[in-house]
């Protein structure tokens, strides 16, 4: 007895449908037809229609951050283009849309949501291939650079330390006037984006061995080819020019001039002290949970600020209350998640959570904050929660500040990123002192971030994040009117 076996007619339907696709170069009947997770077998009938896409930013908050620079390789020049804000950034969309297929690593997260936020009418290509989720399903996890390493790729010397953080700490100098500051980033958006040609090919052959192999005890191990090295010089021109040259193609543009804060520590003195001419004092804090490690603690007179480590409760008091400050402005939780009585982990009240409502809006912004109550945070926020009230009592006026925030908010880059553009930030700002002269510490630094944040309030520039159970975290409201 014989059998046969039809496929049902709506199946053939689709073969054929899918090949007239392929020949037309359809990429949206693959995106309505093919499930997500098989994309990828569409790169080597799209390959001249492929984008490889990385975008470089002031920060990661896609609610205040900027796209700085956003680079793209491949299609069918196979060369990169970049794209820079206040020169041609608002090309990216009629670019975009002439691509098929969006290749990223962690776009799916980072780069393209941001993107959609700053440039809401933005047409994608219908088809994205993020390698991040590609290569995990292929066993490879982690960030780029530690997979490449994995992989054996290497980066050139100039550029193996830069990471996504450490590009808008080269952003933020090259608007101070660093020319070369903006070569190395674009070198390092160049490595990202070709690096990502190289993995999809690799990525799309174990894939497609795996097919055609099924679960082989030697898995295939396609060889690795190296990605391609994109000449790239930046260099100034007729003083206030800036000849930028990426895979052999010169572009001449105005040099970005120095940014000019929104607002100056000047403008919010004038908003607090009026036609009084009086000059306000601020105190932060930069509390750490034990008395053992320093507080940085400073005051704020006027634009000049003073600052120094103290360890004890006592000592913070002391030295606070010697100034009678206007404002004492405190980097520390200073209260409770609703409905919790205490810090602790074996109280019945922690089935009320460890985050307050402050900290889920800094999380809904691409901000990162720790939640008040997670155990490393317990006795900072103890000790914070101690020294308001002793404060309150005294009479003093106390809010709750968040110095990452504070400078994510003003485009200064955070301690971690680097300290000495951290204090260049805070000049720039306006504030003097010998913070820069002495080499201050990062505690001290955050400490006059703080005391900022107490200028903000006293100004009311200032946005207050939380409700009234759990009091506020309070951040800078920047306002373009103030530096007009």
């Amino acid at each position: 007895m014989e059998f046969s076996f039809r496929l049902p007619n709506t199946t053939y339907d689709l073969i054929a449908q899918s090949e007239e696709a392929l020949k037309k170069e359809d990429a949206e009947f693959f995106r309505d037809h093919l499930p997500r997770e098989e994309w990828w077998r569409l790169f080597p009938h799209f390959e001249s229609r492929t984008v490889f896409l990385d975008i470089e930013t002031t920060g990661l908050s896609h609610y205040y951050d900027e796209i700085t620079l956003l680079g793209l390789y491949g299609g069918e020049s196979n060369k990169m283009r970049v794209f820079l804000s206040g020169h041609n950034l608002d090309q990216i969309s009629d670019i975009l849309s002439r691509y098929s297929i969006v290749v990223t690593f962690n776009g799916t997260l980072f780069d393209l949501p941001f993107l959609k936020t700053k440039f809401p009418s933005l047409r994608l290509p219908p088809i994205h291939l993020d390698l991040r989720y590609i290569l995990k399903r292929l066993g490879y996890a982690g960030g780029l650079k530690q997979i490449e390493e994995t992989l054996g790729l290497q980066r050139s010397k100039k550029i193996s330390s830069i990471d996504g953080l450490g590009a808008t700490v080269l952003w933020a100098r090259y608007v101070r006037g660093e020319i070369q500051a903006l070569e190395h980033l674009i070198r390092y958006n160049a490595a990202d984006i070709t690096s990502l040609q190289t993995l999809l090919r690799f990525s799309y052959k174990q894939l497609a061995a795996r097919l055609l192999n099924g679960a082989s005890s030697q898995p295939f191990q396609p060889r690795l080819q190296r990605p391609k090295k994109v000449y790239i010089q930046v260099k100034r021109v007729n003083g206030s020019r800036v000849q930028i040259v990426v895979d052999r193609v010169k572009t001449l543009l105005k040099f970005k001039k120095i940014e000019k804060p929104l607002i100056t520590v000047n403008d919010l003195l004038k908003k607090i002290s009026g036609s009084k001419n009086l000059m306000p004092r601020a105190i932060g804090i930069d509390l750490r949970a034990s008395e053992i490690r320093p507080t940085g603690w400073a005051l704020l007179d006027g634009n000049t600020a003073d600052t120094k480590l103290v360890r004890t409760d006592e000592q913070i008091i002391t030295e606070t209350v010697r100034y009678h400050p206007d404002i004492i402005s405190i980097d520390s939780p200073l209260s409770l998640p609703t409905g919790r009585c205490c810090t602790k982990d074996s109280c019945k009240c922690r089935e009320k959570g460890i985050l307050r409502e402050c900290e889920r809006t800094l999380w809904r912004r691409g901000v990162r904050v720790f939640p008040c109550l997670l155990p490393s945070m317990q006795g900072l926020t103890e000790r914070g929660i101690r020294l308001a009230e002793k404060f309150r009592k005294l009479g003093y006026n106390v809010i709750e500040s968040y110095p990452g925030a504070a400078q994510d908010i003003m485009r200064i880059p955070r301690k971690k990123l680097s300290l000495g553009d951290l204090g260049l930030g805070l000049s720039a700002f306006g504030i003097e002192g010998d913070f820069l002269s002495k080499e201050a510490s990062h505690d001290e630094l955050d400490a006059i971030t703080s005391a900022v944040v107490g200028y903000f309030y006293l100004s009311g520039d200032y946005e207050a994040l939380g409700n009234d159970s759990e009091e506020y975290l309070i951040i800078p409201k920047l306002d373009r009117s103030l530096s007009q």
